[in-house]
């Protein structure tokens, strides 16, 4: 996408990784919790947001490969998460799903694994897959 002119959705997104889903489903299912619940991230991201994450991590990636490491490229600068989102979606209600959570003994629903993980094992699986 380097150079290209992109709309951006302004829709926002709440992402969640795969094993969280996956640790929620089996405390459910190991509990006898039987319903159907909605499930999603608990943080808004806007895709200029995502785009902006992917980025800062694209160019740690890029520069660990070539040794080109620079204070910028490893400092810390603050996660888009940090800010909040003028979102145009209401996050799903996700009550019903922490009860249930809560009913198996656990914290409920508390997702462990941050987006910039799930980007960096993208980013990382794509060089992976298209060596």
């Amino acid at each position: 996408m380097s150079g290209e002119d992109i709309e951006l959705d302004p829709t926002v997104r709440y992402w969640v990784h795969i094993r969280d889903i996956e640790r929620a489903e089996q405390e459910l299912r190991i509990h006898g919790e039987v319903g159907e619940y909605t499930l999603c991230g608990r943080r808004a991201w806007s895709q200029q947001m995502v785009l902006s994450e992917i980025t800062l991590l694209w160019n740690r990636y890029s520069a660990a490969i070539s040794g080109t490491h620079t204070a910028e490229t490893l400092g810390d600068p603050p996660s888009p998460a940090a800010s909040s989102v003028d979102g145009r979606a209401e996050r799903p209600n996700l009550a019903p799903l922490h009860e249930a959570l809560l009913r198996c003994g656990s914290d409920g629903w508390r997702p462990l694994t941050s987006i910039r993980v799930g980007i960096m094992e993208c980013i990382a699986f794509a060089e992976i897959a298209f060596d």
